[in-house]
């Protein structure tokens, strides 16, 4: 049964076992502390060092100014390799791309000395004695340089932002400076602040990975195009050997990454996804033979996504994919054809997280009948899976659990869709029962029997008395590349029509189902189609869109999921054709036709989506006098349902419920 090893208020992660298995390298985040008047200040992450075949406690390994991340052991268990990201100002030098800040330039202002990101104890380096300490002239009052320095002191406070940035947005803020992931070794037996820069400059060094023999590093950048890396939409593969970079997988044609040398070093393992059409093309895995050059592919003929691989102890490649609702491990050889490939996992389950030593996997697995486990199985697939842990079987073994039912549909185009129905918890013969109609986000997302995020919120209303219905329709990754292209400038007709086809077989097929007392949700994507689905079907008794975009021309500028405009609808909001083609699909465009209550709910600092949207659409329902109800989560984003504050979950998970409880005959007590 698993242990804990670690404790305390902090969060633990990535953890990475040393060659000879007797050490645990980490990444420690420590509670945010109170600091002066109160205030509170993040700690930045570092590399930890846990013994585990002796007594001891953790120890730190970095102390980096912008703290650690990605740890890998090099070969000899002596060292690790970390990545730190590092701000531009902190990096010596100018950059060879263009800083599109009109009539400005790189360094234009006068600034204190740069000085190396500390790799010790974070105090700042005293000056030299006798050294002569620059004066900065910075004044509101002075001349124009005098000007440009104060409001560049200023800008360096982020009061205000200064944007010249084409990507200006992330999860929950404006983004500031360009950062760049630094590469540095890290003695294990040294101090903290031992840490050594291996790789810098204004190049990114992520997913960094060591060949056996420790002499070569690869890693995944952005190409070299001159333009600035925001609007790069391609990555490629570098290596680092003897101290020199150079470019290993780079073209125009493609997007490479996840860089895994296999044990004898001679081939690299690599995913790739094809530049054109890229939003729908299904990721694929190649290897490249180091030594000639020569690159081959692996899953050319694989029409699903190819994910997360790495290579086996044996020489063979892993990787997760995601197939008709439920995301296995395939194993393949290096030969040129499908002959090798092998499923891992059988059954209707979702593979998150895994692990590969000796011929052995440890996988985290979801069911229909469980959250989470932890699951041993064969590399090779030679015999069946056996469950590590009962992180969740215990308390599970006291609930009675709703088990979704697979089914299928023909559209009249002839997509095929996949959807399932789950009964409530309280199911009866002869009686009827409420109806949800689930719809999934993306919307290059699957849903299936075995998917964590919804897990609970399904079981949830299945307990609540409700029945469950759940599709992927049109756009939906786990079908292949046309189906996931299905909806390329049609997000609303199209996608709507293949939940609601599948919610009628249900109804047709389902006499439990009460037809009068329906509902409907879903957030990000789905918060647009529950929009969209209400002001064109009014069946429903109560729908609640959750972080939804509705209106998609002003999307364009307040999500930063904005690249979808371009990608899923052809163009840009400017273009007249694209312009009308954004108004046709929507369901802004519509909200004069929305009649059925309607719970609107977003969190305040959501910038992949943008409160503006829910505000738009709150704010015309209200003035048409419809029964609209807005909901508000204070410094929450986007991911709020998976990874916020666990009182706002529930306060999400309830909010739902109870909204459609208003407007329901509900024999469950109240």
């Amino acid at each position: 049964m698993p242990v804990q090893i670690t404790h305390g208020e902090r969060d633990d992660t990535s953890p990475t076992f040393s060659p000879d298995g007797s050490r645990l390298a980490f990444v420690r985040r420590a509670a945010t502390t109170t600091v002066d008047e109160g205030a509170e200040k993040a700690q930045k992450p570092q590399v930890w060092i846990l013994p585990l075949k002796a007594p001891g406690e953790a120890r730190q390994a970095t102390d980096l100014e912008f703290g650690a991340s990605s740890p890998r052991w090099r070969p000899d268990g002596k060292g690790l390799l970390v990545t730190s990201s590092v701000p531009f100002s902190r990096i010596e030098g100018r950059p060879d791309f263009p800083m599109e800040r009109p009539g400005r330039d790189w360094r234009d202002t006068d600034q204190e000395p740069i000085r190396a990101p500390r790799t010790g104890d974070g105090s700042k380096p005293a000056p030299e004695k006798d050294a002569e300490q620059p004066s900065i002239e910075a004044a509101p009052d002075g001349d124009l340089r005098s000007i440009r320095n104060w409001l560049a002191r200023n800008a360096s406070k982020s009061n205000p932002f200064v944007i010249s940035r084409l990507v200006f947005q992330d999860e929950l803020t404006l983004r500031g400076e360009p950062r760049f992931s630094h590469l540095y070794s890290v003695d294990v037996a040294g101090e903290p602040r031992s840490a050594k820069l291996v790789a810098g400059g204004f190049r990114a060094h992520n997913d960094p990975r060591l060949s056996p023999d420790g002499a070569t590093v690869w890693f995944v950048t952005d190409p070299e195009t001159g333009e600035h890396p925001d609007r790069e939409w391609r990555t490629a593969i570098w290596k680092l050997h003897n101290g020199a970079a150079s470019p290993v997988l780079h073209d125009d044609a493609w997007s490479y990454d996840s860089p895994r040398p296999d044990p004898d070093g001679r081939f690299l393992l690599f995913r790739a996804v094809e530049m054109e059409d890229r939003l729908f093309r299904q990721a694929r895995l190649g290897i490249l033979d180091t030594q000639t050059g020569e690159r081959r592919w692996l899953t050319a003929d694989w029409d699903f996504h190819a994910n997360d691989p790495n290579v086996t102890s044996s020489g063979a490649a892993i990787f997760n994919s995601g197939v008709y609702g439920s995301n296995h491990l395939y194993r393949t050889g290096f030969e040129a054809d499908a002959s090798g490939r092998r499923q891992l996992t059988e059954g209707p389950l979702s593979v998150g997280s895994y692990a590969e030593s000796g011929g052995r996997i440890v996988a985290e697995v979801v069911t229909p009948e469980n959250p989470s486990e932890l699951y041993l199985l064969d590399a090779d697939g030679n015999g069946s899976m056996r469950r590590l842990s009962e992180l969740n079987t215990g308390w599970i073994a006291k609930k009675k659990i709703s088990i979704p039912e697979e089914r299928w549909i023909e559209r009249p185009d002839g997509h095929r869709v996949q959807y399932w129905v789950m009964k409530p918890t309280n199911f009866e013969e002869g009686k009827t029962f409420p109806v949800v109609l689930q719809i999934h986000g993306g919307p290059m997302v699957m849903w299936g029997p075995a998917t964590q995020s919804m897990w609970h919120e399904f079981q949830l209303l299945c307990q609540f008395g409700y029945g469950v219905v759940f599709s992927n329709p049109r756009g939906s990754s786990g079908y292949g590349y046309d189906f996931q292209k299905a909806n390329f400038q049609d997000w609303g007709h199209g996608p709507a029509g293949d939940v609601l086809a599948s919610l009628d077989d249900a109804l047709s097929r389902d006499d439990w189902m009460d037809a009068d007392q329906l509902f409907v949700t879903g957030g990000s994507y789905a918060g647009y189609l529950t929009a969209w689905i209400i002001a064109h079907d009014h069946r429903f008794k109560a729908a609640v869109a959750q972080r939804g975009v509705y209106d998609l021309v002003t999307f364009f500028g307040e999500g930063n999921a904005w690249r979808l405009v371009e990608h899923a609808f052809g163009g840009f909001p400017w273009q007249r054709e694209i312009r009308d083609i954004l108004e046709r699909e929507s369901p802004f465009t519509y909200v004069e036709k929305i009649r059925t209550p309607f719970l609107i709910t977003h969190g305040s600092n959501d910038l992949r989506t943008g409160v503006t949207q829910s505000e738009m659409m709150y704010r015309a329902l209200k003035e048409l006098r419809r029964p609209v109800e807005y909901i508000r989560y204070p410094n929450a984003g986007h991911d709020l349902s998976r990874t916020g504050d666990p009182k706002q979950r529930m306060d999400r998970l309830l909010r739902i419920v109870e909204f459609f409880e208003r407007f329901r005959e509900n024999e469950r007590e109240r």
